[in-house]
């Protein structure tokens, strides 16, 4: 399991209350994650679609997916 850190990465003073993402990467899948600092974990997301976990089978769609997620949180 791999880990790439995204959209920041840590949190700074400015911006202590946004949402931290990461993308988790399983055999040939990569899967979104919110980071949970506080908690030393993290949480997948909900495909709204199917109902599974969110993941993407290229790194790209899984970085645009955390772009948008953060554009909208703004």
């Amino acid at each position: 399991m791999g880990w790439s850190e995204n959209g920041g990465g840590q949190v700074s003073e400015k911006n202590e209350g946004a949402t931290e993402y990461a993308i988790k990467q399983v055999g040939d899948r990569y899967y979104p994650v919110i980071v949970d600092r506080e908690a030393g974990g993290h949480y997948e997301i909900k495909n709204p679609l199917t109902g599974g976990i969110l993941s993407y089978n290229n790194p790209e769609a899984a970085e645009s997916y955390i772009k948008r997620a953060q554009e909208r949180e703004q």
